[in-house]
């Protein structure tokens, strides 16, 4: 083979090497999207396919936004039906969706056995339905469906799509906000905007949330007045033999409940802290209940001497003045940007009749 052979079979073939490469990098084929919506088969693996074919562009994302408002909307029946049907259908999604609406399937079979579960192509393709409905709408799907659907769609996995944040944040059911709250990686500020809608269950799962801030947390604990705190979530806090965690405990110091203050002062906190405890919960329940809490030896053993005898000697002062004279004994707590180092919980002044506790941080 001559000189000249070689170099143009050498160009030849990094051609055809150059080709593939290209091939193989290649982004998204144009209309592959809105292909798989219309033509893939069974109606539940359209996701999939829609993935496969690098997510929904414009065109698929149009098709599915007509195709959830004209069939489905805010109709709950709708939703439930499409759910039951998805798993057994073998035609493709538009023909499913224009067909006449079917009863909701009941959970017992006719042997009174449970059905079993839809498999989870079938929550991934009313996931992609749900991101292009209205968002009113996705929240009316999202309380018909069965719980396990808002569990798969908004709890695991990957974070759930913007437009199904913001219609469970905005428009959702408090089982609905509270499923969103529980994702391990749900962005703080979406944690926050749980808590400013009002709701006991979210605020409860919010609080749960690894990734809350102890602001945030003390934002739930200072709104008990206005937003009571969950039962549940109490009776998790309050447990005698509790292992919630330790950052679940600070912020209670301040919520002016006896309830919540005593499994806080548990862990050991710094005796400022614990003048501030007792000082919110004269303000917020009344003298009383600071004696109480003073007279019950389960509570007082975690109290240091000098502040059980500063407060008694408050509750001793006449017209009232027992709680400016703590408040002008103590700390700026109303100051937002000291809070977090004045609630630092440490070893305080050691209790003659219980050994030190041990220290533990916010």
């Amino acid at each position: 083979m001559t000189k000249t052979q070689v170099g143009a079979a050498g160009e030849l073939l990094r051609g055809m090497v150059g080709a593939d490469g290209d091939a193989e990098g290649a982004g998204p084929v144009r209309g592959a999207a809105l292909r798989a919506v219309e033509r893939t088969r069974p109606a539940r693996s359209v996701a999939a396919e829609v993935a496969a074919a690098g997510g929904a562009d414009d065109e698929a994302a149009a098709l599915l936004r007509e195709l959830t408002g004209r069939h489905l909307g805010a109709d709950a029946a709708r939703w439930l039906g499409l759910h039951d049907t998805l798993a057994g259908y073998r035609g493709g999604l538009p023909e499913l969706l224009a067909a006449p609406p079917v009863p909701p399937v009941p959970d017992e079979v006719s042997d009174g056995s449970l059905r079993p579960p839809a498999p989870r192509s079938v929550h991934r393709t009313l996931g992609l339905l749900l991101e292009h409905a209205e968002p009113r709408h996705a929240a009316a799907a999202f309380a018909a469906l069965p719980e396990r659907v808002a569990t798969e769609l908004l709890v695991g996995g990957t974070l759930p799509a913007p437009s199904l944040v913001a219609a469970v944040v905005d428009h959702g059911d408090s089982r609905t906000r509270a499923a969103l709250a529980g994702h391990p990686r749900l962005d703080t500020r979406v944690l926050a905007r749980l808590v400013a809608v009002g709701d006991a269950r979210a605020a409860a799962a919010v609080y749960r949330n690894p990734r809350t801030t102890q602001s945030l947390r003390r934002t739930i604990v200072e709104r008990f007045d206005a937003v009571p705190l969950d039962d549940v979530l109490r009776a998790e806090l309050t447990a005698p033999q509790g292992r919630v965690p330790r950052t679940w405990l600070a912020p209670l110091l301040g919520s002016g409940d006896p309830q919540l203050v005593v499994p806080a002062l548990r862990w050991g906190v710094r005796r400022v802290a614990q003048r501030y405890a007792l000082l919110r919960i004269w303000e917020r329940t009344g003298p009383d209940a600071v004696r109480s809490l003073l007279g019950d030896p389960a509570a007082a053993a975690w109290l240091s001497r000098d502040v059980v005898d500063a407060v008694t000697e408050a509750l001793a002062a006449p017209d009232g003045d027992g709680p400016r004279r703590l408040r002008a004994g103590g700390e700026p707590y109303e100051d937002p940007a000291r809070l977090p180092a004045l609630l630092a919980t440490a070893p305080g002044h050691q209790h003659p009749a219980r050994p030190a506790v041990r220290a533990v941080r916010p």
